[in-house]
């Protein structure tokens, strides 16, 4: 249980993810990953004003997957 959760709230999220089912689930975690995504490369170009959204978006994924499968993913771009 997080701890920044009551047990009533997290039983509460719980029942409603439960309730959507697995199709649903699956697109809300997409989703939530996506949006992860574009909130980390946003954050990189914040920092770094003078990447490219293309350049700030291979830092990001770098270091979500390491370096050699970035490379691989954005090898011929």
């Amino acid at each position: 249980m997080p701890s920044d959760t009551s047990r009533a709230a997290h039983q509460a999220q719980v029942a409603a993810l439960r309730r959507l089912g697995p199709e649903k689930r699956f697109w809300l975690a997409a989703k939530m990953s996506a949006d992860v995504r574009r909130i980390s490369i946003e954050g990189e170009q914040r920092r770094h004003p003078e990447l490219t959204q293309e350049q700030a978006r291979r830092r990001v994924l770098s270091r979500m997957w390491g370096e050699a499968l970035a490379e691989k993913a954005f090898r011929g771009r």
